[in-house]
C-alpha cells in the first residue's frame, strides 16, 4: 500500500522543461528509490529538494494508453499536452475539433505541415481530404491484397448476423466491391479515382439487375459493346477484375442480387456530398507519412458522427497505418498516434497489430479508452497483451467502486478503493518496470511549462454563439425582359446595378 505523506512546503512545477519527451505525469514522491527504465524525472537542479515538483518524462519509445471517463481530463492533461511538446510526426484523433483549434499553430511552430481533415467543417478550418485508393499501385503485385485491406475496414461485423448464410453474402459482396475497385484504379480516369465512384457503380449495378436477368438466361451472350458495370469488369485491364466480373455474370440473379446488396452496404461510407468530396483525392504528400516527415494530421469527426461515420474513422486510420507499415527502414523520429475514443474503431486489427508489433516501424500509439471493459469486450484475446505492451498506463476519474476496481486490477493496485479519493488532478500510473504509483496529471492550461503554447479554446468562449450560423445561400431574382418570353437569371449585386443603371422613372398621376 502506498503512504501518502503531507509536505510541509508547497513545491512548485518547473517553468520549463527542456526536450521534447513526452510529459506522463508530475510525480508525487519526495525521493525516488529507482528510476525507471526509459524514463527520467528531469533536471536533476529541480527536485522537491530544491522545491520543485519532478516530471515524469518518457525517455524511451513505447506505447502509452489512458484509461478515464469522459470528462475527466485526458484533453486537458494528456492529448493536448502531448500535441504541445511533441515534436515528431504526429496523427491524432480529434473528434470535438478541439485539438486543432488549440494546437494547430504550436504544431507549425515546430516547423510542421498541419493537415486537418473535417470534412464535416467542425472546426470551420479548411477540410484537408484523404484518398484510401491512393494506396493502391496498378503495378504492385499486392494489389489485389491491398485493395481488400481497405475493403476489410469497410465491413461491418453485424452484416449478416441475422441470416444463416451472412458470412458467404458479406464475402461475395467484398468480391464484387473488390473488382469494381480493380476496374476504377486500372480503367478510369484519376480524378475518378475513388471511393465515391466505386459506390456510383455499385447503386449502377443494383440498376442493371433486369440486364444481369437475361444475362443469366443466355450466358452466351456478349458484353463487349455493353455499358454495364460488369461488362466493364470484363472488359477491365486488370485480369482480377475480369475474372470476378466472369464469375459473377454465371451466378444465378437471386444470388447476385444478395451479393449487390451487401456490396451497396459496404461501401455506403462513401454517402453524400461532403464525405464523398474528403475521399476523391489527398491533400499531402502520401510519403511524408511513410518517410517520417513533419507532419502533423488532425482526424476531426464530430462525437455524434462517430457511430454512425465509424467506418469513415477506420478508413482514415487504415490507410495511415499503412503508410506506415511501408517504412523499409525506422525513421530518425517516429510517429506518435494519439487515439481519443479508440473504442469507436471497434474491434479493428490494424490498432491491435500496431500495439504488439509496430513499434519496430517507427510507431508510438496512445490509446483513450473509459473504462477497461472497453478494451476486454473489442479485444477478448489481447487485451492483456495489448496492456503488457504499453510502457505507461495512466488511470483516472473513477467515480464508482466498479471503475476503481477495473482499474486497479488492470494494474495490480491495492487497495482499489484508494482511488475514489483521488484528486481531479491525480491519477494511478503505471511505468514499465515499476510498482504503480500515484501522479499529479498534467495541465495545459494551468501549468507553468506550457504558457504561450497554445490558442484559447474557441468553445469555453461565452461570446461565441450558441448555434452555428446557417450555411450561406445564393439568391437569384428573375428580370423578364420587355418583349421577350425568356428569363435571365441575376445575382443580388446584379439587381443592384440593373437598378442603378435604369433611368429614374417619374411618378404616376394622381
Amino acid at each position: 500500500m502506498l503512504d501518502l505523506v503531507p509536505i510541509q512546503s508547497k513545491l512548485e512545477l518547473p517553468s520549463e522543461l527542456g526536450g521534447n519527451r513526452l510529459l506522463v505525469g508530475w510525480s508525487m514522491e519526495l525521493e525516488h528509490k529507482k528510476t525507471p527504465i526509459g524514463f527520467s524525472f528531469g533536471d536533476p537542479e529541480r527536485t522537491p529538494a530544491t522545491g520543485f515538483i519532478d516530471p515524469i518524462l518518457m525517455e524511451m519509445e513505447g506505447h502509452l494508453m489512458t484509461i478515464a471517463p469522459t470528462g475527466a481530463g485526458k484533453g486537458v492533461g494528456c492529448i493536448i499536452p502531448a500535441l504541445l511538446r511533441f515534436d515528431g510526426p504526429l496523427i491524432v484523433i480529434d473528434p470535438k475539433g478541439e485539438n486543432a483549434l488549440i494546437t494547430a499553430r504550436r504544431r507549425k511552430e515546430l516547423g510542421h505541415t498541419v493537415a486537418i481533415v473535417d470534412p464535416i467543417g467542425v472546426t470551420g478550418l479548411p477540410s484537408t481530404p484523404i484518398n484510401p485508393l491512393d494506396l493502391l499501385d496498378t503495378a504492385s503485385p499486392t494489389l489485389v491484397d491491398d485493395a481488400m485491406a481497405i475493403i476489410a475496414t469497410m465491413i461491418d461485423n453485424r452484416m449478416g448476423r441475422n441470416t444463416s448464410d451472412g458470412d458467404y453474402w458479406s464475402e461475395r459482396g467484398a468480391t464484387f466491391v473488390l473488382g469494381v475497385i480493380l476496374h476504377v484504379v486500372s480503367d478510369l480516369p484519376p480524378a475518378r479515382r475513388h471511393l465515391g465512384t466505386v459506390r456510383e457503380l455499385v447503386a449502377q449495378a443494383m440498376g442493371e439487375a433486369g440486364i444481369y436477368s437475361q444475362m443469366a438466361e443466355n450466358p452466351s451472350a456478349t458484353l463487349s459493346s455493353a455499358t454495364t458495370v460488369l461488362g466493364a469488369l470484363e472488359r477491365s485491364r486488370n485480369a482480377e477484375a475480369v475474372r470476378i466480373g466472369q464469375m459473377l455474370r454465371l451466378g444465378a440473379v437471386s444470388t447476385l442480387g444478395g451479393i449487390l446488396s451487401f456490396a451497396q452496404s459496404i461501401v455506403e461510407v462513401a454517402r453524400g456530398e461532403a464525405i464523398t468530396k474528403s475521399l476523391s483525392s489527398t491533400g499531402f504528400e502520401l510519403d511524408a507519412v511513410t518517410r517520417g516527415d513533419p507532419l502533423s494530421i488532425y482526424l476531426v469527426l464530430p462525437p455524434h458522427m462517430l457511430d454512425s461515420h465509424g467506418k469513415l474513422l477506420r478508413l482514415w486510420v487504415h490507410t495511415l497505418m499503412t503508410l506506415i507499415t511501408r517504412r523499409n527502414a525506422r525513421p530518425e523520429k517516429s510517429t506518435l498516434f494519439l487515439l481519443d475514443e479508440a473504442a469507436q474503431l471497434g474491434t479493428f486489427t490494424p490498432l491491435r497489430r500496431a500495439v504488439t508489433l509496430m513499434r519496430g516501424y517507427g510507431l508510438q500509439t496512445w490509446s483513450f479508452w473509459q473504462d477497461p471493459s472497453q478494451l476486454r469486450n473489442l479485444y477478448p484475446d489481447d487485451w492483456q497483451t495489448m496492456v503488457n505492451n504499453c510502457r505507461a498506463v495512466q488511470c483516472f476519474g473513477a467515480n464508482t467502486m466498479l471503475a476503481a476496481e477495473s482499474m486497479a486490477a488492470i494494474v495490480g493496485f491495492r487497495p482499489a478503493e484508494r482511488l475514489l479519493d483521488l484528486a481531479d488532478h491525480e491519477m494511478l500510473l503505471q511505468l514499465s518496470g515499476d510498482a504503480p504509483v500515484l501522479a499529479r496529471l498534467p495541465s495545459y492550461l494551468t501549468d507553468p511549462a506550457f504558457a504561450g503554447m497554445y490558442d484559447a479554446n474557441p468553445f469555453h468562449d461565452p461570446a461565441r454563439p450558441v448555434m452555428r450560423p446557417a450555411p450561406a445561400v445564393a439568391r437569384v431574382v428573375v428580370r423578364r425582359p420587355a418583349g421577350q418570353g425568356e428569363t435571365e437569371t441575376l445575382s443580388p449585386a446584379g439587381l443592384l446595378k440593373v437598378l442603378k443603371d435604369a433611368p429614374d422613372t417619374p411618378a404616376a398621376a394622381d
